[in-house]
This record gives structure tokens, C-alpha cells and sequence, in this order.
């Protein structure tokens, strides 16, 4: 067997080194992920039997005085829908989008009323109210899904 040189055993040494930590780094991303991916999954599994969806396009996470997941998505009929389910409650709540304003129309409303850096919308449940969270730099407006009022300004 022909005997490594100080350097090759650096080498593998250190390879080995960064192998070990680089499956540890993967692994502890994996595990923190894992329970929104998992409950993220339910959300839309109790989406698709609650609301008839045939399709589904994405999740919005809301994290209000309650937790909830927004799903949404298409039925057989080609309605687009946004159901929401409580994380904690169960609770189960099914709008069109057609009922509400859009994304871009709670962006507007929040600027309209002093927001600046928007750096992102999320559909929610507050109060039993469906709701567009905005988050900008200086604090989160709740506007209201179906008369596109502002409901609250909480600052940062």
C-alpha cells in the first residue's frame, strides 16, 4: 500500500472536514423547513376537499393574532378561489378572488395611506375578516379583501 504525503492527508483531512459539516448544514436547513413544508402540505390537502380545487398555485403563510395558510387555487369549473385554514383553530374560510381586490389594488390602498418599501402582500384571516396584509418599512397595513378599507396600521 503506498503511504499519502503530509499534504494529501491535509487534504483529505480537510475534505472530510467540510464533507461532514456541509451534510450537517444541509440537514439542520432540511429540519427547520420541514414543519411548513408539512403543515404548508395539510393546508392544501384540506383546501382541495373543502373547496373542490382541481389545481392549486401557491400557499401564503399569515401570522396575525392567529396562524393561517392561504391556499389558492382552481375548481373543475375554473373559479379561481383562496381558502384559508387555521393552523391552530382548523378553521376553514372560502372566498373567490373575484369577491375582493387584488394584490396589486391592497398595495395601492396601503400607499395610499402612508406605506413605504412595500416588500410584501399575503392574504389572511383577521377577526374573521379576509384581509391583504402589506409589509412595507414602516409597518404592516391590514386592508380589507372585500371593500378594500384600510383595517389597521401597526407600526414596526
Amino acid at each position: 500500500m503506498k503511504k499519502l504525503t503530509p499534504i494529501k492527508q491535509y487534504l483529505l483531512g480537510f475534505s472530510l472536514i467540510f464533507l461532514v459539516l456541509l451534510i450537517s448544514v444541509v440537514t439542520v436547513l432540511y429540519l427547520s423547513v420541514k414543519p411548513r413544508l408539512d403543515a404548508e402540505k395539510l393546508a392544501t390537502q384540506v383546501a382541495v376537499e373543502k373547496a373542490d380545487l382541481t389545481e392549486t398555485s401557491s400557499v401564503d403563510l399569515y401570522n396575525g393574532s392567529e396562524t393561517y395558510y392561504s391556499v389558492y387555487g382552481t375548481t373543475s369549473s375554473g373559479e379561481q378561489k383562496i381558502v384559508s385554514v387555521g393552523e391552530d383553530n382548523g378553521e376553514v374560510y372560502v372566498y373567490s378572488v373575484n369577491d375582493g381586490i387584488s394584490r396589486k389594488e391592497a398595495k395601492q390602498v396601503a400607499t395610499a395611506n402612508g406605506a413605504t418599501g412595500i416588500s410584501k402582500v399575503v392574504y389572511g384571516i383577521y377577526d374573521e375578516t379576509p384581509i391583504w396584509e402589506v409589509t412595507a418599512t414602516n409597518g404592516y397595513y391590514l386592508v380589507n379583501f372585500e371593500t378594500s378599507e384600510l383595517v389597521k396600521k401597526e407600526g414596526i
